[in-house]
């Protein structure tokens, strides 16, 4: 015949696998795959008519369909074989025990979730999907077992394996989300210790598994792969490659310390920046005598936020887009505009839209409108049912009223939705923080480390590490902020007043008031609050100094003596009074400064 046997490869669910030759194009190698059915020649004969379609799948990283023949077995029955490429390499199936590291599995399947798209796109679903099916070649990843793919929906024969099959595929028959189940346990397979009974993987996560509790996003990506509801899957392999890649920036930059940030494609970019002046603006005492007690608020964080950017398949999606980034009362009239607009046009209805109600929420609860965005959301909801943006938006209505319990709750819904993203994390470390809890470092820890451009992220980083304790980690997480950036300054400065502020004096070292010194003697004077955090500096350093010795090497340009430093601190203290607004302040300054100064002898 055509082919000649070399000798058996492996054995699958389908029968023995074979490796040949072809000897009508120049002894190429292939490989033999059996049908099901063999032994009835008219089921075979149906099996194999059903497979010929699989020879129109072409794509580089799915092997390719030569041919299919029949030979008769020593019983005298027609046994089907698919006749494929052959693929050299090694499958990702790890001997027993052995994992791959979360970024490698995530990478792998990143390169192989396009051939699932491209199946899907033709009506088909693979079905099959596990690392035994993944061959790694020199050059690529390639799917090398199409035994099993099968029509979207078909309820032939369902064939695939106990543990990475999805269990709702008896009753839907293979779906896109029936795929998206593989996926997921494929991923958990090469990545966690997955417990198994009976020589298949029991369903389910092994939550005490130390991968998950180390890399949180990309356990509630398994999470919402495999979810037993298919409803609550990825809608398709590309939003799961979307959130897969957002994950993998995340440990990538995590395990290395090389940040990798990454554009949203349903999330704006951060609007502005929240809780940067919190700890410098209470040295703004020494520049108008008012005791400054900042605190963050959900009116700040709310305005800062980035939101959800525009559905592109809602009917107002090409007006709406322009209004994304608008003031909110701006932002209200186009949208009254629009709608009136609509009212004499036969072109589009907008009773239909999501976004336009959507876009009006937001305006709102940038006014601080919040009963009345919640109105809208509750005609909404009972309009359309759940929408994650329905659910952004409740949160952040309920972080505004203060309810941090179910604020958590919906971000953290979000999260589980699209958990590449940093927009839900950046949320739940915002509300972490206003209710007292814990978990703000781990969002805020988590942002930063990926995207040195979330500034906001820094700054509540360094705040709960201060309050932890850590204060020299606070400092590194401000130096870590970009020079290129326009909060450089104030997280310069605001370092100096974490190493000294709120500290008794047997806390401090001289070290660290010279560190403080430094990264405002870096700073032009110019800067605005630089002359406050100069008499901060020379202040604690003179009330330091009368407790314990020190070099007197110079500090700001004064020496490091109790002369010195009250001519550094009166120095300080003239010149914010000739900058203070008001008369009353300057005269309590220059009084200060009149009470510090070096005794004078004649």
């Amino acid at each position: 015949g055509q082919y000649e046997i070399k000798g058996c490869i492996a054995h699958g669910g389908l029968g023995w696998v074979y490796l040949a030759l072809d000897r009508n194009v120049n002894d190429r190698p292939v490989v033999l795959k059996g049908l099901v059915h063999s032994g009835d020649a008219e089921a075979q004969a149906i099996a194999m008519a059903e497979r010929r379609f699989l020879a129109e799948v072409v794509h580089p990283s799915i092997v390719q369909i030569f041919n299919f023949v029949e030979h008769i077995d020593r019983h005298g029955d027609p046994v089907g074989y698919i006749v494929m490429e052959y693929v050299g390499g090694q499958s990702l199936k790890r001997p027993k025990g052995e994992k791959l590291s979360v970024a490698e599995a995530i990478a792998y399947v990143l390169e192989i979730l396009p051939a699932l798209s491209y199946l899907h796109s033709l009506g088909l679903v693979y079905n099959d999907l596990k690392p035994e099916n993944i061959m790694l070649t020199e050059e690529q990843l390639k799917l090398i077992d199409l035994g099993a793919v099968s029509r979207i929906n078909s309820f032939g024969y369902l064939y695939g394996t106990p543990g990475y099959q999805a269990p709702e595929i008896v009753r839907t028959g293979p779906t896109v989300a029936s795929d998206i189940y593989t996926v997921g346990r494929t991923l958990a397979a090469l990545t966690l210790k997955l417990r198994a009974r009976g020589g298949r993987y029991v369903d389910g996560l092994p939550e005490d598994d130390p991968v998950l509790a180390k890399y949180d996003s990309f356990g509630r990506l398994l999470r919402r792969a495999s979810d037993p509801d298919p409803r609550r899957r990825f809608v398709s392999a590309e939003e799961m490659s979307g959130q897969l890649s957002g994950v993998l920036r995340e440990v990538v930059a995590q395990d290395t310390g090389v940040r990798r940030p990454g554009l949203s494609t349903i999330f704006s970019r951060t609007r502005s920046t929240f809780g940067e002046d919190l700890l410098v603006a209470h040295t703004d005492v020494y520049l108008d005598g008012r005791v400054h007690a900042e605190k963050l608020t959900a009116k700040e964080i709310v305005t800062a936020l980035q939101v959800p950017l525009v559905d592109p398949a809602d009917v107002a999606a090409p007006l709406l887009g322009a209004t994304v980034l608008s003031q909110p009362v701006q932002t209200l009239d186009s949208l009254r505009a629009f709608r009136h607009g609509a009212m004499d046009s036969d072109d589009i209805d907008l009773s239909e839209s999501v976004e336009l109600p959507l876009m009006e929420v937001r305006a709102l609860l940038d006014l601080g409108d919040v009963a009345k965005a919640n109105r809208k959301l509750d005609d909404l909801a009972e309009r359309v049912g759940w929408r994650w943006r329905l659910v952004w938006y409740r949160a952040v209505s309920e972080l505004l009223t203060g309810d941090y319990e179910s604020a958590s709750k919906h971000f953290s819904e979000v999260l589980d939705t699209f958990p590449g993203e940093l927009a839900p994390k950046m949320a739940l470390a915002a509300t972490a923080e206003l209710a007292g809890n814990s978990d703000e470092r781990k969002y805020y820890d988590a942002v930063w480390k990926t995207d040195d451009g979330v500034i906001s992220a820094a700054f509540g980083l360094a705040r709960a590490q201060s309050v932890e304790g850590d204060r020299a980690a606070a400092v590194r997480t401000l130096d870590e902020v970009p020079a290129t950036s326009r909060h450089f300054t104030t997280a310069r400065l605001t370092s100096a007043v974490t190493l000294l502020s709120g500290r008794s004096t047997s806390e401090i070292t001289e070290e660290q008031i010279r560190d403080a010194a430094r990264r405002v003697e870096a700073l032009p004077p110019t800067e605005p609050r630089v002359l406050q955090i100069r008499a901060l500096v020379l202040g604690g350093a003179l009330d330091w100094l009368g407790e314990h010795e020190a070099s007197t090497n110079h500090i700001l340009g004064f020496p490091f003596t109790e002369h010195g430093l009250r001519l550094g601190v009166e120095a300080s203290l003239r010149g914010l009074a000739r900058v203070a607004p008001t008369q009353a302040h300057r005269y309590t300054l220059v009084d200060l400064a009149n009470q510090v100064r070096p005794t004078s002898t004649f």
